[in-house]
């Protein structure tokens, strides 16, 4: 129910969570910072969400697509060709090495349509890549790591 008062975060984490409601496909823990893990197939997903400026709130959907990789200069081209392919966010390393995808999104008036296409695209872009890389370049899955076994 639409609460006139509530702040453009607080509208925007009810949208959010109405989403994962809805996406039955999507395994959903809510963890004590106020953020998501997400669990679809391979890919764990983490959703933040966050005020972003003076007056728009930000969802950020992250994944480790692949931890442990053996990088090298044609995985790094590898990922700079895949991001001109995705057509919504864009693989990065983190300051461990580790192979990330992320996408954000400017969520103040995000309709549910585009919250939870957010999510499947990050989703999508995981189960495409996590085993292409891994095969080449090594690594496991964030699944594997978390959870000891391999999600399929």
């Amino acid at each position: 129910m639409f609460n006139p008062f509530a702040s453009p975060e607080e509208r925007v984490r009810a949208r959010v969570q109405t989403c994962l409601d809805e996406m039955v496909d999507i395994d959903t823990v809510l963890m004590e910072d106020g953020n998501y893990r997400l669990i679809r197939g391979s890919a764990v997903l983490y959703l933040s969400i966050a005020e972003w400026g003076a007056r728009d709130v930000i969802v950020r959907c992250t994944s480790y697509v692949v931890v442990g990789a053996h990088l090298d200069e044609e995985l790094m081209s590898f990922l700079l060709e895949s991001n001109a392919k995705v057509t919504f966010g864009a693989f990065s390393v983190d300051e461990d090495r580790d192979i990330l995808f992320e996408y954000g999104l400017i969520a103040t008036n995000a309709n549910r349509y585009e919250l939870k296409e957010a999510i499947k695209s990050v989703a999508k872009a995981v189960d495409d890549y996590d085993n292409k890389i891994i095969n080449r370049w090594g690594g496991e899955t964030s699944y594997k790591v978390l959870f000891g076994v391999d999600a399929d």
